[in-house]
């Protein structure tokens, strides 16, 4: 059976998903939760939510899934013990190596490998489970093929349902450079979802061209099934109650084979529709997967402006019947040349008129703008009135001089209890089958659905009724205890920091580039050079970098970024053997060095933020070289010694996993180089490359202000050689940022 796994950011939505049907529930502590704008859940409460959760035989997943510092390593520990000792079925951690040190401390521990370590190939997918990890959350651009191969490797979780990101996850560094929020911390500013223009031709007006629609594969997750996924994930911790029951709700049809269609998807558009939804990368990029017209919630088509004049109001074609406080907004033009116009909410007190109904009236309005609906009352009353209960059989024994005894059947099988007091013998009035039924009815706000088996009453016995509702509550207590389950705490391990060193590298600078002819003319002696080819298979173009090379004397590496697919890497494959080893922006490259015998140089995409991460890594004998996170300032980063710094040049904040341009290939103009720009006029550079298909990189408005480090490390793609040049020799020139060296990231 695959799991159906339900986000929970608050309460409500933690006893929405519980009671529509989920076979799971995945949450998030204050702490260390890559939604730390979500309420959330607390140390002190999880574990009575833990506890409800199992009671109706629903699993919990704790998300301990953003990056750790160095000072924060004692208390991330805690909260993972804590979590675990609480209930929780798997713990979501991001950074794998972290997770590694977990497993060896507490091996009872089940870790599931967040979608923001990236694994979208079979070399991701075997290097989580040499890690310890029990199943990967697979990256949302993973194709069909990788998914197919991957879970035949380990436990698969895909997301089908909710928002995706533009960048590749994990891997998104703009809303960091931006304001020093960083989404791998949790707190992302969403700069995607802002307008920018392209200079391309058909581009240059400002639109939500990063925008992606929200995914939903609604049938298609059959066709997961088959592939072998164990989990569908719906994503949405930051989203109302009434979304997640009615995701939960929707997809819980399909897999149940359950007459919902047509109802429960309206009431999941209705709940939140950004773009009017996408397959996704899973089945090729549709023509639905940019939202480019719309940003945000756009609800459901109900109706259109019929009469919008000079009055108060305008009347709305519509066999919508409204509830007051239902919101709508209005939208003109069809999909892909869509506009927001205004919206409004719906009172009782409006005229009533056959045949539709009416909202305040706007002067923009036009007749046959659309009305959608993006607030409906009656799916949040639905949703909340749902309600689930564990079936238990009761029956009970009451007899005069004796202690009243009770039978509880139920998935647990049979457990019998005794009251403390005995009956006494009627002096008026005896207890009756139905005050005592009555009694036994009530389930305390436990998830219980009573039925009776027998009621037995022997002679004439009398009991104080708080004393028979005090030892019916003792009874469902242990039931509930027995149905939640009791775990052994882990045992308390005293918390020891690494030195985080690493050996001397081999080289005292690396720089990143996609052409190197400007060596010539450059002061500075590169120690290690990282190609980055604009085309993987273009061999001419890689055989004259080795040539450069040979003739320079230094260290060679072959650029892998972090979203690679299989497809990707076998079109790189060919080339592997020529370098020294790969530069590479994904965890998974550990595991393609260690069977390919290959030397890893880990960049800056590892997301190095602290000294137990790096010593685990460490281990991994194909290391040389290792690169701490762009977003760790000098000070935090001080514990790690031997690490290469991001010190100039151009600084990559997105790897995005789409054509910006649709895919219009026929009309593609193949530069390698456009510029993004958005609202303030910000420059962004946007490179692309090929592999198995185009590939496009996004780069700072800003080129980072050279810095002194031990081993400096320079990205130099997007620069002209007098700019590489520049970089290299120190000088500050043009648009430079002091990037997040001196603050790093919240």
């Amino acid at each position: 059976m695959c799991e159906l796994l339900a986000p929970a950011g608050d309460e409500a939505s933690f006893y929405a998903a519980v009671h529509s049907g989920t076979d799971a529930v995945y949450l998030g502590l204050t702490d260390f939760s890559a939604r730390r704008a979500a309420a959330n859940f607390s140390l002190e409460n999880l574990k009575e939510h833990i506890d409800y959760a199992h009671a109706l035989g629903v699993r919990v997943h704790v998300a301990l899934n953003t990056l750790i510092k160095e000072d924060e390593l004692a208390r991330f520990f805690e909260n993972v013990a804590a979590a675990w000792n609480a209930g929780a079925d798997a713990l979501i951690i991001q950074d794998i190596f972290l997770g590694k040190r977990i497993k060896e401390l507490y091996p009872e521990i089940v870790l599931h490998l967040s979608t923001q370590a990236g694994v979208c190939n079979l070399y991701g997918a075997r290097m989580a489970k040499r890690c310890g990890f029990s199943r990967v959350i697979l990256a949302r651009e993973t194709p069909m093929e990788s998914i197919v191969s991957i879970a035949k490797e380990i436990e698969t979780e895909v997301f089908v349902q909710g928002a995706l990101c533009t960048c590749f996850s994990g891997q998104c560094y703009l809303s960091a450079f931006i304001g020093g929020n960083s989404g791998n911390r949790g707190l992302c500013k969403q700069p995607c979802r802002k307008k920018y223009k392209a200079d391309r031709a058909g581009f240059e007006t400002l639109s939500y061209k990063l925008s992606l629609s929200d995914l939903c594969m609604g049938e298609d997750v059959k066709k997961l099934a088959e592939a072998g996924v164990a989990s569908f994930k719906i994503e949405g911790r930051m989203r109302s109650a009434a979304y997640v029951g009615a995701a939960v709700n929707y997809y819980r049809d399909i897999l149940d084979g359950r007459e919902g269609g047509r109802a429960a998807f309206s009431d999941l558009k209705r709940a939140y529709n950004r773009g009017d939804y996408t397959k996704g990368y899973a089945f090729g990029q549709d023509k639905a997967l940019l939202s480019s017209d719309i940003q945000g919630h756009k609800g459901e088509k109900v109706g259109v402006i019929a009469k919008c004049g000079a009055g108060k109001f305008a009347f709305v074609r519509s066999s919508y019947a409204p509830s007051d406080g239902d919101g709508f907004k209005i939208i003109r033009g069809d999909a892909g040349a869509q506009t927001e116009i205004g919206g409004g909410g719906y009172s009782s007190a409006f005229p009533k008129a056959a045949g539709g109904f009416y909202l305040p009236a706007n002067a923009k309005y036009r007749e046959g703008d659309g009305v959608f609906l993006t607030l409906d009352v009656s799916l949040s009353a639905r949703v909340s009135a749902r309600r689930r209960a564990v079936p238990i059989s009761v029956s009970v024994s009451i007899s005069e001089g004796k202690p009243p005894r009770a039978e509880v059947k139920g998935r647990f099988g049979v457990r019998e209890y005794t009251a403390g007091f005995a009956c006494e013998r009627a002096k008026t009035m005896d207890l009756s089958r139905d005050e005592i039924a009555n009694c036994f009815q009530k389930t305390d706000g436990y998830p219980f659905e009573v039925s009776f088996k027998e009621i037995c009453i022997e002679g004439a016995p009398f009991a104080v009724k708080s004393a028979l509702n005090a030892f019916r509550r003792d009874v469902y207590a242990d039931v509930f205890r027995t149905l939640a389950g009791e775990r052994k705490p882990l045992a308390a391990l005293s918390f020891e920091k690494n030195t985080g060193a690493l050996p001397v590298p081999p080289f005292q600078n690396a720089v990143i580039g996609d052409d190197f002819s400007f060596a010539e003319k450059s002061a500075r002696k590169i120690g290690a050079a990282v190609l980055a080819p604009k085309n993987y298979r273009d061999s001419e173009d890689i055989q004259k970098f080795l040539n450069i090379s040979e003739y320079y004397a230094w260290h060679k590496w072959l650029y892998l970024p972090a979203f690679m697919t299989d497809a990707d890497i076998a079109a790189a494959s060919d080339c592997l053997s020529l370098f020294d080893g790969v530069y590479a922006e994904g965890a998974w490259a550990a595991e393609l060095c260690r069977e390919r015998g290959l030397k890893l140089f880990a960049g800056t995409g590892f997301n190095l933020f602290n000294s137990v991460s790096l010593s685990v890594l460490a281990e991994e004998q194909s290391l040389t070289a290792a690169a701490v996170s762009k977003e760790l300032s000098s000070t935090e980063s001080s514990a790690l010694q031997n690490v290469f710094r991001l010190a100039g040049g151009a600084v990559k904040v997105m790897e995005l996993g789409h054509c910006l341009f649709g895919r219009q290939c026929g009309s593609c103009d193949r530069r390698a180089a456009y510029t993004l720009t958005d609202e303030q006029g910000r420059a962004f550079p946007l490179r692309r490359y090929e592999s198995s298909v185009c590939r496009f990189e996004l780069f700072n408005c800003a080129r980072l202000a050279p810095r002194a480090e031990a081993y400096p490390l320079f990205d130099l793609r997007t620069l002209s050689d007098e700019e590489k040049c520049a970089a290299l020799a120190g000088e500050r020139t043009g648009k430079i940022t002091a990037g997040l060296a001196d603050s790093g990231v919240l």
